[in-house]
């Protein structure tokens, strides 16, 4: 992500002891040189824990050989090159009332020159009590040339108090202190310019995190034989999943074991084949061989294709607000599925830190964390969760938009082979999900060629309708498919018509639109006059967490409104019933407490 300032190389002290042992865990001792616990010329050890107290350090300076009290210690992976490739860091905001800082500019100094600054782009970081990640990739700094843990006030204009720092070089945990008693700034008193911490690397704690599991998990794609789960830690540790039948006695079995990476955030994705469909499923994570108290969720699998229950399936858009409770909601109707329709955090960024920083703290948020540990999860995104306000294929960033929601969500499948981008198809029982990319190709408004999909994923979408059986097929997008609301399909006329088309002529039958973005939600109609055709039901979840749209005050030409609410915020159930004779589709809008709005029903003999 960044480089560090540097004005030169300097070797100005050899790096003796990483005591990185934990009490209360019995762990091996990596050993990342030739050089003993004791420290030597050259090279850099790691202690077992109440090991090689006080045995040289930094330069001269006492290391400590403590260790963290409790808990899981010392990181996962093999030997530790020379070279440091690789650093990351944490750090945790003080929760006095004055202690986050708008102003001073942070660093962080492993050398005396070699110094980097702490800095989120877009993002309003060193907030009170808060928790802040830095990675720094091609850092190219020799081990022996590290000679110090100092965090430095670059301006000083308003103090900052960090409560713990945590240190991993490639991953692999350095450092961690929680015991900081610092005021970093340059006003005098109790201020001071900059720190160095006396005891150099060391771990007095395991984590600044409450435990290593950090995040999640989050269940995403579930199939009757398999499931992805994504889950994050605070570093490079050994995360093995264990997996049982819900009320089963019995430890669970290991069934996935991940080592998360810094050029991830140190996300993990579990990949789980081999599963029962229609069967209840607990998990739960160990790290570095003990129990996560925070790692631990469920999902059931869909039945067997013979019977295919009714589905339910809930979904909304723009989350904006901190304060979520229709996540509470969402899960008391108890859907099978969960969609995330765009704008799933307003980071408004192209930046790679910027951007996991908002799925990190949007993942903090309780009722929506709970949800999503027991709910298979699947996304696309919108402008705001994409790189900004209305962007277009042709914004810069996009690749980083990409590479983090990858990190941040478990889909099935993102994009083909040649055309990338968040579009994939899912399917449960009869019904077929076809999650569609409204940004990574999409054209300027003005250009009389314009699209909202790109030619590549036209024909993937294309080709995709015409091959599917489903009762029922959902096209969903961000943007809305008919007018009202600005920034729709309805502004690609060329491209909205050879989609509709195209489901006119070659009779493909039950197509329903799904859309977000427009901080309200409806039940609409869009209409088709043409011979062969058939209305397709339109249905707007928007807004989850994000309330201030405005339903239209007038009818469209080809769009008829059957509810549309926007005071407070909603989300919407689908309930299909595929096995009626003739197959139904019940839609609800729900307001932020679960209360049925309006219903509309589609039967499957209207979309033929």
């Amino acid at each position: 992500m960044s480089s560090p300032l540097r004005a030169s190389t300097l070797a100005l002290g050899l790096l003796g002891t990483f005591a990185c042992g934990s009490e209360g865990a019995s762990l091996p001792v990596d050993t990342v040189s030739s050089t003993t616990a004791n420290g030597g010329a050259g090279g850099v050890s790691v202690a077992s824990a109440g090991g090689a107290a006080n045995a040289g350090g930094f330069g001269g300076m006492p290391a400590t050989g403590s260790g963290g009290a409790g808990g899981v210690g010392g990181g996962s992976g093999g030997s530790m090159p020379d070279v440091l490739s690789h650093l990351s860091l944490a750090m945790r905001t003080g929760s006095g009332p004055n202690d986050g800082t708008d102003k001073n500019e942070l660093a962080l100094c492993l050398t005396s020159t070699d110094c980097f600054p702490l800095n989120v782009a877009d993002v309003n970081d060193f907030r009170v009590g808060e928790l802040d990640v830095y990675h720094f990739d091609d850092v190219d700094l020799p081990l022996a040339a590290i000679d110090r843990v100092e965090l430095r006030s670059q301006n000083g204009t308003d103090r900052y108090r960090p409560a713990c720092l945590e240190i991993q070089f490639d991953g692999k945990p350095v450092y961690c202190e929680d015991g900081l008693d610092v005021a970093l700034g340059s006003e005098g008193g109790i201020e001071v310019e900059s720190y160095l911490d006396p005891l150099g690397l060391h771990l007095a704690c395991v984590t600044c995190y409450p435990e290593p599991v950090t995040h999640g998990p989050l269940v995403g794609a579930v199939t009757p034989t398999s499931a992805r789960v994504m889950v994050r830690a605070d570093a490079t540790r050994k995360l093995n999943l264990r997996l049982k039948k819900k009320g089963a006695a019995g430890q669970a079995a290991i069934v996935a074991t991940e080592l998360p990476s810094p050029h991830t955030d140190f996300t993990a994705h579990f990949d789980l084949a081999g599963l029962e469909a229609g069967t209840a499923y607990e998990l739960s994570l160990d790290v570095d061989g003990v129990p996560s108290t925070k790692g631990t969720g469920s999902f059931v699998t869909p039945s067997p294709a013979a019977t295919h229950p009714p589905l339910r399936l809930a979904f909304g858009s723009c989350a904006r607000l901190w304060d979520q409770p229709i996540f509470d909601s969402i899960a008391a109707v108890t859907p099978d599925l969960f969609l995330f329709v765009g704008d799933n955090h307003y980071g408004n960024t192209p930046d790679v830190g910027g951007l996991r920083w908002n799925y990190r703290r949007a993942l903090e948020v309780p009722e929506r964390a709970a949800l999503l540990a027991t709910t298979p999860t699947l996304a696309v995104w919108d402008d705001h969760d994409y790189v900004g306000n209305n962007t277009l294929g042709s914004s810069p960033g996009k690749e980083n938009a990409l590479r983090v929601f990858k990190e941040y969500w478990a889909n099935a499948t993102y994009g083909v082979a040649g055309t990338p981008g968040v579009f994939s198809t899912y399917r449960w029982g009869d019904v077929e999900l076809f999650l569609l990319d409204d940004r990574y190709y999409r054209s300027p408004e003005s250009d009389p060629k314009g699209t909202m999909l790109g030619s590549g994923q036209t024909k993937w979408l294309e080709d995709a309708l015409l091959a599917s059986t489903a009762t029922f097929k959902l096209l969903v997008t961000g943007s809305m498919w008919s007018a009202h609301g600005g920034e729709t399909w309805a502004d690609f006329p060329g491209a909205r018509t050879a989609l509709l088309d195209l489901i006119r002529d070659k009779a493909i039958g039950g197509v329903v639109l799904l859309a977000g973005d427009v901080h309200r939600s409806e039940l609409r109609k869009l209409r088709r006059k043409a011979a062969g055709a058939y209305d397709l039901p339109e249905i707007v979840s928007s807004a989850l967490a994000n309330p201030g749209g405005t339903c239209p005050a007038s009818s469209e030409p080809d769009a008829q409104t059957v509810a549309c609410f926007d005071a407070g915020d909603h989300f919407a159930t689908l309930d299909f019933d595929t096995k009626a004779a003739d197959p139904k589709l019940t839609a609800r809008l729900r307001d932020v407490k679960g209360a049925t709005l309006a219903t509309m029903v589609v039967l499957r003999s209207s979309l033929k």
